[in-house]
Formats: structure tokens, C-alpha cells, sequence
């Protein structure tokens, strides 16, 4: 199925009143109290669910059913963000003490960790035809995910392309597992080593078209990218528990974007 221009640009939520605003993902994967990896987001997200009276926008899933990802509820300024993690640490506290769990922050799990996917139609689609490797790296690796706001699809370009060319600085300052999970991503999970870059919008369109991701852009996991949310994402960071260091990260990519944009 192809993706005309049109079709293919709607898919992306750029707004102007994003532009420069933060956004940020840490993933997880759950332990017992024992340290074994278990298979238990489904019943972790139905209670975070219930505690929150519903207001778990910023808790979900990822691809493995060991995996847990939270997120600030909206985009935000850089002071903004001790006070939306906090929340989101609160309530993963309250969780971890009624459940009876502990969060692993590893970039790369042990290989000998569980497989299960998350009961989503999407991901079972998804890895249905994964060979067993390829399926084992996806569900061994987290990060942070660093998303900085554009106000319209040219501007993101630029930013983009102004990002990739810090690319190797920033797997290097983001790597705590001696490069073993972006190996990972590198031998089964990307096309793509390095990001490529773009003329314009729509010379990115058609690479996405030749890739294809234009029908369903989410698909592209290269280190940094374009986001249908509006925004450039930078996926390099290993996850981490060291909330300095994830803030240090985000002023980087920020300073990254705001010089782009000037």
C-alpha cells in the first residue's frame, strides 16, 4: 500500500504551540523481588489504571510484556520536568508495593529473559514472521527516548539534520552497557546504522516510501527520528535510574534543536 504526500505528512501532529517543548520516555523491564525478569505489564497497567481513577496516560506497554514505559503527560519546559516524572515515580512506588515487583533499569536485559509479547493485535502482527534473535533483541532493550517539539515539517528537518551530525557524540554520552544494546538494535532491529539525511520533507517522504514505513511511520527505529508526533526523537540513551543524567541529556538535545532552529 502506498502513501501519497498528503496522506503521509497528516500522519504527523506539528503544532506551533510544541514548538521547542520537551517530551520523555524511560522504559523499564519488571522484576520479581527475587530479580527475575516476569512477564507482567498487563496486570501492572490494570493497576496503575485503577489507582489513577483512570489517569494512566502516563503508563503504558511496550513490545515485550516484561517491558514498562512511562512518560510526562504532556510536552513541557525544561524546569517542568521534575515535578511530571515525580508524579509518574509516585505512583510506580505505589505499584511496586501493592504488586510486589521492582523496575530494572538495563539496557540490555539477560538473553535468557522471558518472550512474551504484549497482548496488543498490533505488536502480534508485527513480530508474527520475527525470527527467534530478532524478536530476543527487541525484548532485551530500553532506553530513554528524548522527543523535542517542531512547529511545522520543514523546521523539523532542519533540526534533524543539524541532530545527525552529533550523532556518534550522543551514542557515546548515552551508553552504559559498552555499546551492547545499540549492537542489539544495529544487528537485528534497524535498516538503517546511521540516520540518514534529508533534502527536504519530501525527499523524506520518499525514503520512507522505499523503506516502507510511509503507511505506518512508527515503524522506523533508527537512533534518531522524525516522530508522528511532531517531533525529533533522539533513541540512542540506554535507560537509566540516574535522573541527572536523563536531564542533562534532554538540555543537550534541546540545545541540538534550539540552534537549528535559530
Amino acid at each position: 500500500m502506498q502513501s501519497t504526500l498528503a496522506e503521509f505528512s497528516a500522519r504527523f501532529k506539528f503544532r506551533f504551540t510544541h514548538h521547542l517543548l520537551i517530551g520523555l520516555e524511560r522504559e523499564h523491564h519488571f522484576t520479581d523481588l527475587a530479580g527475575n525478569i516476569v512477564p507482567i505489564a498487563p496486570q501492572v497497567l490494570a493497576w496503575l489504571k485503577q489507582y489513577t481513577n483512570g489517569r494512566h496516560v502516563c503508563h503504558g506497554y511496550e513490545l515485550s510484556g516484561c517491558q514498562g514505559e512511562e512518560r510526562i503527560e504532556r510536552p513541557c519546559r525544561l524546569h517542568e520536568l521534575d515535578n511530571l516524572m515525580g508524579r509518574n515515580e509516585a505512583e510506580l512506588r505505589a505499584a511496586e508495593k501493592a504488586l510486589s515487583f521492582q523496575r530494572a533499569y538495563w539496557g540490555a536485559a539477560p538473553h535468557d529473559m522471558p518472550l512474551d509479547v504484549y497482548p496488543d493485535e498490533r505488536y502480534e502482527r508485527i513480530v508474527r514472521h520475527w525470527p527467534i534473535e530478532r524478536l530476543r533483541a527487541a525484548c532485551r532493550v530500553t532506553g530513554v527516548h528524548v522527543l523535542i517539539g517542531m512547529s511545522d515539517p520543514e523546521t523539523a528537518v532542519r533540526a534533524y539534520n543539524r541532530a545527525i551530525e552529533q550523532f556518534q557524540y550522543l551514542c557515546e554520552l548515552g551508553d552504559s552497557t559498552n555499546g551492547e544494546r545499540l549492537q542489539l538494535f544495529r544487528d537485528h532491529l534497524v535498516d538503517c546504522i546511521d540516520p540518514p539525511p534529508y533534502r527536504n520533507w519530501q525527499h523524506f517522504h520518499e525514503r520512507m516510501v522505499e523503506r516502507g514505513f510511509a503507511t505506518d511511520p512508527r515503524r522506523l527505529w533508527d537512533f534518531i527520528r522524525i516522530s508522528t508526533h511532531g517531533a525529533i526523537e533522539f533513541r540512542m540513551f540506554d535507560t537509566t535510574d540516574d535522573w541527572p543524567r536523563i536531564k542533562e541529556w534532554v538540555r543537550i538535545c534541546l540545545n541540538i534543536c534550539r540552534n537549528a532552529c535559530k
